[in-house]
């Protein structure tokens, strides 16, 4: 009989724990997919891949770079920072936790750089293959926020991470249909090489 209370009582205190650890925390959940693209998943892929050089192609970062030898197989690196164009700018540093050239997918979590009242972020791609010469990607972004930050920013901060994402997006379709990088990046090229003289 003690035992049973006792497992029942440890039961509790787990379940317990559980739910205040979810209140601590405002999650979000956003997923967001691509037009369709008109190349082959295979190509797509091929871009996407090469997750330390997205910043190659999107306005949304400045620069992007490996580092760290990859932990995961046909990984490029085993994390990235990324200087990003949000607000005054920074470095953020995201580590690669999945990747897969079978299934055509990667994710990360972002360790360093976020705001203070974002405790976990991680973002999910995913290519999908719409016919032979069509395909699409899917990115499934989730984000902690500190309770009291995320009652009051999370729709903000929701809707300034989706207009990044889908900015990403766009700029994925023109690079990976025409090799060009979208009139935004090549903007932002232009700029920072007239830093550099």
């Amino acid at each position: 009989m003690k035992v049973k209370l006792l497992i029942l009582l440890g039961l509790l205190i787990v379940h317990l724990k559980g739910m205040a650890q979810e209140k601590k925390n405002k999650i979000v959940k956003e997923t967001l997919t691509s037009e369709v693209i008109n190349v082959s998943a295979d190509s797509l892929w091929a871009i996407c891949r090469e997750f330390d050089k997205t910043a190659e192609w999107t306005s949304t970062l400045k620069r992007s770079y490996g580092t760290g030898k990859p932990q995961i197989e046909g990984a490029t690196c085993s994390s990235r920072t990324c200087e990003t164009n949000i607000g005054k700018g920074g470095k953020v540093v995201e580590k690669l936790i999945m990747f897969s050239d079978k299934n055509k997918e990667l994710a990360y979590n972002l360790t360093d750089g976020a705001p203070s009242f974002i405790t976990f972020s991680s973002n999910h791609w995913k290519i999908i293959e719409v016919s032979t010469r069509q395909s699409k990607i899917e990115m499934n972004v989730t984000m902690h926020m500190k309770r009291f930050a995320g009652f009051f920013l999370r729709r903000l901060i929701t809707k300034q991470m989706k207009k990044q994402v889908n900015i990403v997006l766009e700029e994925l379709k023109i690079y990976a249909e025409t090799g060009q990088v979208s009139e935004a990046k090549r903007k932002q090229i232009e700029k920072q090489q007239k830093g550099i003289r």
